[in-house]
């Protein structure tokens, strides 16, 4: 599954890390939907652009809203797909993809 991510700045000078869902991405999903997994999306930033993400949150949707930061620091966001059982186990996962566009600096 290749993966294809972005940030934006939005209104309120937050930030939205996108995950942009290709007809193959979106084919692969509902393939996995409609076999009983759970698919979700994991969004990372970090301070660094190579190293030091940890995961900001874990959401059903492939988008990301970050509402808080440190004012002056510059963030760089990276996503995953993960495939859940029926029992919620991780069963697999894409690796990171670094979000196009992915260094913002926090303004607020």
């Amino acid at each position: 599954m290749k993966l294809v991510a972005r940030s934006s700045k939005i209104a309120k000078k937050n930030v939205k890390a996108v995950l942009k869902n290709d007809a193959k991405v979106k084919a692969s999903v509902q393939e996995l939907k409609d076999l009983g997994f759970t698919v979700k999306y994991r969004f990372y930033r970090s301070t660094k652009k190579a190293a030091g993400y940890k995961a900001a949150v874990t959401k059903k949707t492939a988008s990301y809203t970050n509402t808080s930061g440190k004012k002056g620091t510059k963030y760089f966001y990276k996503v995953q797909v993960r495939v859940y059982d029926e029992n919620g186990k991780l069963v697999a996962k894409t690796a990171l993809k670094q979000c196009k566009y992915a260094s913002r600096t926090w303004t607020k």
